[in-house]
């Protein structure tokens, strides 16, 4: 994708009108993290995408869940708080993969390819709000690795429509901020 393609696909998620990924789909679904409230409590959006995630694996839809994010505000880490979500609805240790250091979604993207270098992934569905898929994709396929949207309808942040107008500014601003500063959206890859 380019930046414009990617600006194009953030307005057609905002008007529910998303590009179809289709086909084959990846078996490794990487939880984009978000904020964590003091006490160590999830985020309602971080609860949400953990969730989302959880339920896919129970219904067999993936093999592996890799929580990303590191401590923001408030310790611990996110894929921590989101890993303790995920035990506590079934989900095997086995079947976690923390990444614990990304504090922003570039990070996540650089660290989670690094990863899978040394597990032998190469392709991950990004499990986010709608709007934020569009830059994940992005900086995952940037960072090298193939990456699908698996967009959480049940975040607040979709929910809530004044929290999605919000979004769109913000995903819009950010993605060009990624293009200029990482080079997402540019037709190349590293």
């Amino acid at each position: 994708m380019n930046i414009l393609a990617d600006l194009e696909e953030l307005l057609r998620v905002y008007t529910g009108r998303p590009s179809s990924t289709g086909g084959r789909r990846p078996r490794v679904a990487v939880i984009l993290g978000a904020q964590v409230l003091r006490g160590g409590r999830a985020s309602p959006t971080l609860e949400a995408r953990t969730r989302h995630a959880g339920d896919m694996f129970a219904r067999g839809e993936v093999d592996l869940l890799i929580p990303t994010g590191g401590v923001g505000d408030h310790p611990p880490a996110e894929a921590d708080v989101m890993s303790l979500i995920l035990r506590d609805m079934g989900v095997p240790e086995t079947a976690i993969l923390r990444e614990r250091l990304a504090v922003s979604t570039w990070q996540s993207a650089v660290e989670v390819a690094r990863i899978s270098r040394h597990g032998d992934i190469d392709e991950v569905l990004a499990v986010s709000d709608p709007l934020h898929c569009v830059r994940a994709v992005s900086a995952f396929e940037r960072a090298g690795l193939v990456a699908v949207a698996e967009p959480v309808y049940g975040s607040p942040m979709w929910r809530k429509k004044w929290l999605r107008r919000g979004q769109l500014a913000r995903e819009g601003g950010a993605l060009v901020w990624y293009w200029i500063w990482y080079g997402v959206g540019r037709t190349s890859r590293q």
